[in-house]
């Protein structure tokens, strides 16, 4: 349910770090594939990464890297993460948020596709019932949390946007693989920020498809556009202010957060998700939309 924002700046990334990036991405690919089968691979993507590498960091032990050929890419060995407890947790996180996206689509919109995909990924999600039953009904809850606030056209971004916000503090914490209990509430604290961040910058995104086809989106009530009385560029004008604010501030509770786990490995890699991708995709869409 991550959107396709959390990603690294390739372009200040160096040639190791980008390598070691595409093998955690490949490692994923790898774990699904060993554990679950072909089919749920297709809904990959390159989100997760950035949770395996977060809870791979707190690991001392270095990363088992192979070098295979991919069927999708058969000309190049590629680097490939294996053995990895947070490449799989990652995994598995990624294909339950999978799971509860399509039935989210399939109660918000019907129709073939969304029906598909949920009949294919049922046996998976039975599998991570088994092994993530309290996390399954977390995270079914905040959900149900959510669809209860746009039926209602809740007006508050700040209470919209706290049950992604609490499902991904959830998500975060892997209980099964730390003990700690302060580890685990800073990890809590990255995912809260995160999916504070996600759930506003997807908001700001969409603002002309969900003025278009009248679906819910808080800025659009919190701030009161009227298509008849204003264009959609002045409103986001009005607003990119106060939008970005809060952008930068789940950025820097984020940063701090992860600053006070006090981690070396791979922290280069992870720095550049957090300092530089972030940043950037939010520059990107504030600075795109906006013209």
């Amino acid at each position: 349910m991550m959107l396709g924002y959390v990603v690294p700046d390739k372009p200040e990334l160096k040639i190791r770090e980008f390598e070691l990036y595409s093998g955690y991405y490949c490692g994923i690919c790898k774990s699904v594939k060993q554990r679950y089968g072909q089919i749920p691979r297709l809904v990959l993507n390159y989100d997760s990464v950035f949770l395996a590498l977060v809870l791979g960091a707190l690991h001392p032990s270095l990363e088992e890297i192979k070098q295979e050929r991919c069927p999708i890419h058969p000309l190049k060995k590629r680097t490939v993460v294996y053995n990895e407890p947070a490449v799989d947790y990652a995994a598995d996180m990624m294909l339950l948020l999978a799971y509860f996206k399509l039935s989210d689509d399939q109660r918000d919109e019907g129709g073939f596709k969304p029906a598909a995909g949920l009949a294919v990924m049922k046996p998976t999600y039975k599998k991570l019932m088994k092994s993530y039953r309290k996390k399954c009904i977390m995270i079914q809850r905040r959900l149900d949390e959510l669809t209860i606030l746009e039926e209602q056209k809740c007006a508050s971004l700040d209470q919209a946007a706290e049950p992604f916000a609490k499902l991904m503090e959830e998500v975060f914490a892997p209980d099964a693989l730390i003990n700690d209990r302060g580890v685990l509430e800073l990890l809590r604290k990255i995912g809260y920020h995160t999916g504070k961040w996600i759930y506003l910058i997807d908001a700001y995104d969409d603002l002309e498809e969900n003025a278009s086809d009248e679906s819910y989106n808080p800025l659009l009530i919190q701030w009161k556009y009227r298509s008849d009385q204003e264009e959609m560029s002045d409103f986001r004008n009005r607003i990119k202010e106060r939008v970005e604010f809060n952008l930068l501030y789940y950025l820097a509770e984020l940063s701090e957060a992860w600053d006070r786990l006090g981690i070396l490995r791979n922290r280069e890699l992870v720095e550049n998700i957090i300092y530089s991708g972030l940043l950037r995709k939010t520059e990107e869409i504030l600075a795109n939309k906006q013209e």
